[in-house]
């Protein structure tokens, strides 16, 4: 049934993307209400899949690697949603967005169930899930700045090339996109933060110490460097728009070799290829 309803969100999920490509077309706004209609239908068969999923890991204390690329996809609709329920309106982030979404969920289907995670024992730890979930929610926040990003990019150059085409007219100004941006690096970073410390108490009571320098936790630490230094930027120096938006794309290439190269192929600590 769990795996029916993941199915299910794919397909409504790819409808709905068509329809936000509707709505980027024609900035029709039934077009955007009946996308984003789809795109909630589709969220709520997904949460359905991890109710189901959620108990099924922790009892049988087993976490494959493909469930953490569906987990991410799952969260990424619900930051869309949390965000478009703010006073700061990015609808046409819908069409940007659900491209990720769906390359995550259809990268789980080719991953082997039997990539399962080095920590499946140790599960039921009370920090073990807080670590885990600050993480992934970390994941989560970060990734959709950097569509945002993204779409900052592109909307700069047309304003830079006095050339106003089809990004100009359709996507949200550039100051909407940079608030926008600056939460997602906030709510991340906090996220990370937490997730690093909950990492290490968990760590010490499992095993005995706090650090252990293995590949997953020195690039998670370069990681948390590289947001750490692009807040005290635009706090302390006033870093705003295109430069933001360059260290938040980055930030985005050093999470890929943290969350693909490294947890698959390192061998060692806190990888799935140990």
């Amino acid at each position: 049934m769990a795996d029916f309803f993941s199915f299910l969100s794919l397909f409504i999920y790819l409808i709905s993307w068509i329809g936000f490509g509707f709505y980027f077309k024609s900035l029709k706004k039934e077009a955007l209400r009946y996308a984003q209609l789809v795109l909630l239908t589709g969220f709520c068969f997904h949460t359905l899949f991890w109710v189901f999923k959620i108990y099924q890991i922790f009892t049988t204390s087993l976490l494959s690697f493909k469930f953490l690329l569906n987990f991410l996809s799952w969260e990424l609709v619900l930051i869309y949603f949390l965000f478009i329920l703010s006073p700061i309106k990015i609808y046409t982030t819908g069409f940007f967005l659900l491209p990720l979404v769906l390359i995550f969920l259809i990268l789980s289907y080719f991953f082997p169930q039997e990539i399962f995670s080095p920590f499946s024992p140790y599960f039921k730890s009370l920090w073990f899930p807080l670590h885990a979930f600050t993480g992934l929610f970390s994941h989560g926040f970060l990734l959709f700045g950097v569509i945002i990003s993204l779409m900052y990019v592109l909307q700069e150059r047309e304003i830079k090339k006095k050339h106003l085409g089809v990004f100009f007219r359709k996507l949200p100004p550039l100051e909407y996109l940079d608030r926008v941006a600056e939460k997602c690096l906030y709510l991340g970073f906090i996220f990370l933060s937490f997730a690093i410390i909950s990492g290490a108490i968990w760590s010490e009571i499992a095993f005995g110490n706090y650090w252990r320098w293995s590949p997953k936790e020195v690039i998670t630490l370069i990681l948390w460097l590289i947001y750490a230094v692009l807040i005290h930027q635009r706090v302390l120096i006033g870093w705003r728009g295109k430069k933001a938006a360059y260290m938040f794309l980055f930030g985005f290439s050093v999470w890929l070799i943290s969350f693909f190269v490294i947890n698959l192929f390192a061998k060692g600590f806190h990888t799935y290829g140990s």
